[in-house]
This record gives structure tokens, sequence and C-alpha cells, in this order.
């Protein structure tokens, strides 16, 4: 690439990034006419509908509203009006090819793909995300300012585990195994993706760090995991102890603790401890699941962990595949169990890797649980008001009190989409695609999304050419050399 190409390209990126800094300035009132709203709850559109927004909340819904003078006048033209959606579990400082992350980044490499990813976020409608593990507070904090679009963040902050857990991403050949020897730290761990903590006073100090820090929720390793090297899937992970010393420090501070789990025994360990939020779980059984609805918990999977299409992963291990075709044949039935027992779920992308990849993984999930749980009606209040009820359980520590998210009400904050087409028949029309890994990786905007508003502010309009495709479009970063310099891809 020459000269001219490469500054002509970063000089669009300044500009699109000046463009972007601070959201559209706000509206004092915007009205919606001639909209079918869907409202989070309800498995049905509410047709000829206005929807009046004040501020950051909605004001009013019914027929024939009125604005003051002045307001803004959006005619939906008889399209969908539903909540922004939410995705309950992402790792957006981690949306990064994994080595890479581990031994050739810095907080500003992750902090400026995370800017992207949220961005993105956005743009195909999710206008909240919970981040279950990475350094996202500061990103949290741009986010709230304005100096960043994107999604409203829910940070956990680090992920707590043992050592030999989930979140112990050590090498062999790492020195000594001592929390207290900082050469013994693996880059995860000094950039705060992660904290390997073991015994009462460290998981005490690393969930109390965190909520310093300004963590919504603690999220702890609680068993073993598929993509790590040194837990089988099969382990039940931290003392009861150790989990309820977390759960009551989480509990001090107002909030609560989600886990990392996939077997029974240590589901059932958690939830005597108070655990509220259970990551995965494909391996319990419907008497635990009937003990997760009767305790008030959330099971929080990302259901592409059960495809068979995850065997064209290219980066999946040859060895792997014979797993992961027993995996589907024996918990295929997971989602509709969840279902059956009264469990309720909200939705996961949960996709660590290169942030293309986990953005095609995003439109993936929302089509393949359609196909998993049989119902685009279940998946859609798990995308908005069953998240929604989910987040707020951060209760004081929560950002966002003006009103609930998830939901299209009287009160509740103003996150809005406009849909062409009725998602309760037709997934496709929020990004929902059978295409995974042989999707085309190139982002492009959502086009049956064409307005998104958080808060009441118009980040998307493609109704007026507010925002066009342009001013969201960041090339692609690619690593070449020894070094490793980030080069915009030709």
């Amino acid at each position: 690439m020459g000269f001219t190409p490469l500054r002509k390209t970063l000089s669009t990126l300044a500009l699109t990034a000046s463009a972007l800094v601070a959201a559209p300035a706000l509206a004092e009132q915007i009205l919606f006419k001639n909209v079918n709203v869907f409202n989070g709850v309800s498995n049905k559109l509410i047709s000829n509908q206005d929807v009046l927004v004040d501020g950051e909340l909605i004001k009013s819904i019914g027929t024939g509203l009125a604005a003051e003078p002045g307001a803004k006048v959006i005619d939906g033209a008889g399209r969908t009006l539903m909540p922004g959606l939410i995705d309950g579990h992402a790792h957006v400082m981690i949306n990064q090819n994994f080595g890479v992350v581990e031994t050739n980044m810095d907080l500003t490499d992750m902090s400026y793909n995370a800017t992207i990813v949220m961005k993105r976020f956005l743009m195909d409608g999710f206008t909240t995300v919970r981040d279950m593990g990475g350094p996202t507070f500061g990103l949290a904090r741009a986010l709230d300012s304005g100096r960043v679009v994107g999604p409203r963040l829910y940070p956990s902050g680090g992920f707590i585990s043992q050592t030999s857990g989930h979140g112990d991403f050590r090498d062999r050949a790492d020195p000594g195994f001592s929390i207290h020897d900082a050469g013994d730290l693996s880059n995860f761990e000094r950039m705060g993706i992660g904290n390997v903590a073991d015994g009462v006073p460290e998981v005490l100090k690393a969930t109390r760090l965190n909520l310093r820090n300004g963590a919504t929720q603690i999220k702890i390793m609680g068993g073993g995991g598929g993509s790590s090297r040194f837990d089988p899937i099969d382990t039940t992970q931290y003392s009861e102890a150790e989990i309820c010393a977390i759960v009551e420090a989480a509990a001090d501070w107002g909030t609560y603790v989600g886990a990392h789990t996939f077997n029974e025994r240590a589901i059932n360990r958690l939830l005597d401890c108070g655990v509220k939020t259970f990551e995965h779980g494909f391996f319990m059984t419907e008497k635990v699941m009937k003990r997760i609805a009767k305790e008030g918990g959330y099971v929080v999977p990302q259901m592409w962990g059960m495809s068979p299409d995850l065997a064209k992963n290219p980066l999946m291990p040859a060895d792997k595949l014979p797993f992961i075709a027993q995996l589907v044949e024996t918990y295929g039935d997971f989602g509709k169990l969840l279902l059956k027992n009264d469990v309720k779920v909200v939705f996961a992308s949960d996709y660590v890797g290169e942030f293309a990849d986990a953005e095609r993984a995003r439109r993936y999930e929302i089509w393949w649980r359609t196909q998993t749980f049989g119902s685009n009606f279940e998946v859609l209040k798990q995308l908005t008001s069953t998240a929604g009820e989910m987040v707020a359980m951060s209760g004081p520590r929560n950002p966002y009190k003006a009103g609930p998210l998830g939901v299209i009400k009287e009160g509740a904050y103003a996150d809005i989409i406009l849909v062409d087409g009725n998602p309760l028949e037709d997934i496709t029309v929020i990004g929902g695609t059978d295409k995974w890994f042989d999707a085309d990786p190139e982002y492009k905007l959502i086009p049956s999304i064409p307005l998104v508003m958080k808060g009441g502010n118009i980040y998307r309009n493609d109704l007026t050419g507010e925002l066009s495709e342009e001013a969201i479009s960041f090339p692609e970063m690619k690593y070449e050399g020894i070094i490793r310099d980030y080069i915009p891809a030709d």
C-alpha cells in the first residue's frame, strides 16, 4: 500500500471518528407515528400505534398522539417498533485473535478494537451489552459520556478464577505459581481480563477490586470449559467457602454473581451460595433447571456451542469433532427443556476471537436459537425483556436507573429500533441468519433495521439518510511482520 492511500485512509478514519465522538443532539421530543409495536413481553404486535419519546424515556404509547411544537416526527410507515436488543454475555475487549491478545497486544490495542466492536453492536440494534470478563471500566465511562458510540455497558471487570480454572491462562513454562509473583502473571491478568485467586482472602480481594473499579456484577469461573487448556470441562471449580465469600461481598454492594459453569454438581454448589446467573450450563438436568427457576436464577447460554455448524470452524482441532457431534446428540433438546421447566433464559453471543467472526457468530446465534427453542417469541424475549430484568439485578450498582430496559412501555428507556417486517414471524429481519463461518466476513449493516435509538438519541436513521453506512465503516485490521503493527487491510 502506497503512502497516499494510507494517508487518505487515516484521514477518513479521523473524520469518521470525530463525527461519532459525541451522541447526536437530544431532541426534547420525538414522535413515532404509524408503527406496530412489539413491547418485549407480548406474543403479538400492537397495530397502528404512536410512540412519544420525551428526553431519554418513553412518555406515552397510543393512537393519535401529539407532540410539542418543534418535536421531530418520524413516520414508521407500518414498520415494527421494538426494544433495542440486549446481549447478556459478551467479551467486547477480547473480540480479537486470542493468541495475539496473549502475546502482542496492550490495552491501547484492545481499547481501539473495542470501540469498533461497540459501534457495530449498536448499528446491529443492540443497545445494551453485559460484558462478562474484561477491562471495560474505562470503555463504560467513555460510552456514558458520549466520547465513544455504542450500547450501554454492564461491566464485570476481570473474571475470577481458581488456579487451573477456566480463567487461568498461564502456560506450562511460566515461572512460579504464586499470585504474589508478578512474573507469574499471564498477559490476561496484567491487562485486567481475569484474576487468578485462591482461598477466601484472595477471592474477596479480587471481588472487591472489581467492585471498586465499577463492576455492575461479578463473574466467576465455577467449572471447566471447552476452550481451556488445564481444566477439563467436567470439573467443578471453587469451594463452597470461596463461592459464598464472593457472593456475600457482591451482596454487600447490592449486586449479584454470575458463573461460568456446565455440570450439575457445580451448579448446585453455586446455587447453595446464591449465585444468580449461570453462563452455559449445557449439562444440567431437569432437576437442577427446576431449582434455578424456583430460586429466581437465569441461564445465559450461547446456543451455538451445541450447533453442528461449530464443526465448520476452521480453527477447530480435528480431535474435537467427535465431541461436538456427541454434545449435539446428547444435549440437543437443552433449549426446549429450559422452557419446559420455566427457566428464565437470556440471549448470549459469547464469542471470543476476531471481531468479524464474533459478529457473524452473533447474527447466527439469533437464528440458531429459534431452532433450538422452537419459538421466535421466546428468543425475542431473551433479547429484550428477560435480559432487561436480569441486568436490573445489579440494583444500586445499576448505572441506568431512570427506567426499565428491554421493553416498550411508558417510563421505559427510549432504547428503540425500527424493523422492516415482523420478527415474531421472521427472525431474519433483526439480523438472524443460518450462515456462520460461511457468511461474508465483511461487516455490513442489516438493511431491515433502518433506525436505532438509544436513550432518545438517534444513532442510525436510514429513513432520512442521517447516518450512512460510510459513517460507521472501519477498515479491517491485519498483522504483518514480527512486530505485528496494525496496517489497514487492502
